[in-house]
């Protein structure tokens, strides 16, 4: 029997995609960003890939290229899920600040109040250290090492470990910086984070992620399990999928699961869509409105905006790009931005890496924030 392996890791012909809510016809003040775009994904480093603008609320741009990968002919839609990686990070971030407004938690709180082994850290020198906050750990100000999880050495404890474990083996490994003094981007500190939130509600992170914001924002194929219907149309797995039995499907997505029932990456796992992240990016642009519903306080979302001590641009799980505009990128090769004074939203969704993906994430997003301003 084959065996059919899910892990959410990025992968590294130009054909113009009309379907769902693309425009057929590209308007002069767009075509600029167009060919941008078409160039960019006729290089053989982009298999196919999207960019969606949207302001005030209206879609002003939105065009699929190429294909889901280069083993197939299947278009690239504006639907098409991908893994969005880091920016998985403002999403958890966001989570953060819904449950201080409610009042489960605080961004000051220390992280030794939700997980006692780090009321013990020490630095590298052996000498005692405060824990970090969890606005520390959500800025990189946290002290931890710098890296992502797949840096990791293969044998790593922390792969195999669940969420209580992570969180703990993060602790034993210390500090290599005083909180507060120094920026080092890290999934050490947005482990921790998800732990905490956890303890603080007796729910699993992911559970909690899905009823606080997902639900109440209508993401509805944004998440750390996707189902087989998602898993069709994403540009890796569509394509195992379409060569296996209904048996083989089950069963990988089973094992996919139980997998992730004991950790998720809070730091980079979630699946999504380019309009999911549309929703989500406009909660920031309407200061924590959804569905004429205030999810969040203006003055407790604005905080995610703020450049604590000891950062670079970077706030509470945002990049900070200037102009009020943030967001993030993935190394999946993808890119969210929102412009939080003019209601301005960027999306370009790839799964060709961050390094291939540049021409178009990088000079896409730039090139639509300059059509829009004009």
């Amino acid at each position: 029997m084959k065996h059919i392996i899910f892990q959410f890791t990025y992968i590294g012909i130009l054909a113009t995609s009309a379907t769902g809510f693309e425009k057929d016809e590209v308007s002069a003040r767009w075509k600029p960003l167009n060919e941008l775009a078409k160039k960019a994904v006729s290089s053989a480093k982009i298999p196919g890939g999207s960019v969606c603008v949207v302001e005030k609320g209206s879609v002003v741009f939105n065009q699929s290229y190429g294909v889901l990968n280069d083993k197939t002919t299947k278009l690239w839609q504006s639907s098409t899920p991908v893994l969005i990686a880091s920016i998985t990070k403002p999403i958890t971030a966001t989570l953060v600040a819904v449950l201080v407004e409610q009042k489960k938690l605080s961004f000051d709180d220390p992280i030794s109040k939700y997980i006692p082994e780090y009321s013990k850290l020490k630095l590298i020198d052996g000498s005692a250290v405060r824990s970090p906050t969890i606005a520390e750990c959500l800025s990189h100000t946290s002290g931890f090492p710098g890296g992502n999880m797949g840096d990791l050495p293969r044998n790593s404890p922390i792969l195999k470990a669940d969420q209580a474990e992570v969180a703990k083996l993060i602790a034993k490994r210390g500090l290599v910086a005083k909180p507060g003094k120094r920026f080092a981007y890290t999934f050490r500190g947005y482990a921790a984070v998800a732990r905490c939130i956890e303890v603080a509600t007796g729910r699993r992170f992911a559970e909690q992620l899905n009823e606080k914001l997902l639900k109440p924002l209508g993401m509805a194929e944004t998440s750390f399990f996707p189902g087989l219907e998602v898993l069709k149309r994403h540009p890796r797995y569509s394509q195992r999928i379409a060569g296996s039995s209904k048996e083989e499907v089950k069963s990988a997505i089973s094992n996919f699961r139980a997998k992730l029932d004991r950790f998720v990456s809070s730091s980079g796992g979630l699946v999504s869509t380019s309009n999911d992240l549309v929703k989500f990016l406009r909660l920031h642009s309407l200061r924590g409105k959804a569905n004429d519903k205030q999810l969040i306080s203006s003055n407790v979302i604005s905080r995610l905006y703020q450049k604590p001590p000891g950062s670079r641009e970077y706030g509470l799980g945002f990049k900070l790009f200037g102009d009020e505009t943030v967001g993030h990128g993935g190394a999946s090769g993808t890119s969210a931005i929102v412009n939080l004074k003019h209601d301005r939203v960027v999306v370009i969704l790839t799964q060709a890496g961050s390094k291939n993906a540049r021409p178009l994430t990088g000079g896409g997003r730039r090139l639509a924030l300059e059509i829009l301003s004009k």
